[in-house]
């Protein structure tokens, strides 16, 4: 009581005992400090191994799972090419299928929920350049029926980090923070020193705990509960990872909770399904799907079911691979994408 009292009194204080509580974060004390910082080096050795990596891979994006009406049901299946050496990538993605629009309903206006097409994007970084471009095509818009195509692109010296679709460790968290999982379990000061964009927002703590360990799907996993907080010291969000020890340390399930909503109920779960030995002794997931909670319907009917699902399945994968030396350096514009205000006709 003392110290609410102290704190009320004094805003000053206020920022002191929470500078107390992050670097408590990043550097806890004694046996836990002792377990968090083997396990942290442990992991980085085991990035290493995926450091140079292609995948070929495969998602499928529903929402509502499992509709009354198959034809109001957002239904997206894309392709993806994902390349890293190092801190360079290239990351390309193509998406065709049934997309949802309208989620601003226009005033007395009939309009259209869904619309059938096409999407591309690329981004390409090679250590000092980023070119990218987003690109539409689809069979009508929101109040019309003509037809939608168009986009963007750009071409920057900024770093804008990689998706965690290029990360193999943060597979399972891949709408979580854009680092290493290493970084993640180191906390706020490592996460705050990541370089790259989207910036690090400095309202924010993370601090780690080992909670044990536990037997999922057969395999032996430490069991890591990462909190993010912001300046009122309470944790607004929790991911909690099953490392997979006969894994590389890969998370073989991940769960994601959202306290303004739930302290006990997860909004997301996401599992490896099936894994695949790339070379002995290292693995990656060949399945691995998240399923996120219909949080509106939980909240109407108190039933817990699936919102939507993202289920992943690797075509291939290849670690150290050769590539042409553009790889990082070479981005086909298509026509019609605009950049810098300008459109583009044809490529050169």
């Amino acid at each position: 009581m003392q110290a609410v009292k102290s704190i009320m009194i004094s805003g000053s204080l206020v920022l002191l005992l929470m500078s107390a509580t992050r670097i408590q974060a990043d550097q806890p004390q004694g046996k836990e400090s002792a377990e968090l910082q083997t396990l942290i080096r442990d992991v980085e050795q085991q990035e290493a191994l995926y450091r140079n990596l292609k995948l070929q891979m495969q998602l499928l994006y529903q929402q509502p799972l499992k509709p009354a009406d198959p034809e109001k049901q957002t239904n997206l299946k894309s392709e993806l090419t994902l390349i890293v050496q190092g801190e360079k990538y290239r990351q390309e993605k193509q998406t065709k299928g049934r997309f949802k629009q309208g989620y601003i309903v226009p005033p007395d206006k009939p309009y259209h929920h869904f619309n059938i097409g096409t999407e591309q994007s690329c981004q390409v970084y090679n250590g000092e350049t980023l070119q990218k471009f987003f690109h539409y095509d689809r069979d009508r818009g929101l109040t019309t029926n003509e037809r939608q195509t168009g986009g963007h692109g750009d071409i920057t010296h900024e770093q804008l980090r990689m998706e965690n679709l290029l990360r193999p460790h943060m597979l399972l968290s891949n709408h979580g923070p854009r680092i290493p999982l290493s970084t993640w379990l180191k906390g706020t000061s490592a996460v705050a020193a990541s370089p790259g964009l989207p910036n690090y927002d400095n309202r924010t703590a993370y601090t780690t705990e080992i909670l044990g360990e536990e037997t999922v799907q057969g395999l032996k996993c430490i069991k890591v509960q990462i909190d993010r907080r912001r300046n009122s010291g309470k944790s607004e969000h929790r991911d909690v990872l099953w490392l997979a020890r006969e894994r590389n340390l890969l998370p073989v399930q991940a769960m994601t909770y959202q306290f303004s909503r739930s302290t006990e109920i997860p909004q997301s779960e996401t599992w490896v399904d099936e894994w695949l030995e790339v070379r002995p002794g290292v693995w990656f997931p060949r399945t691995f799907h998240t399923d996120r909670l219909d949080w509106i319907m939980y909240v109407l009917k108190k039933k817990q079911q699936v919102g939507w699902q993202e289920a992943y399945v690797v075509e291939s994968v290849e670690l150290d691979p050769s590539l042409p030396a553009d790889t990082f350096t070479k981005l086909d514009f298509p026509e019609g994408i605009v950049i810098d205000g300008k459109q583009l006709l044809k490529q050169k």
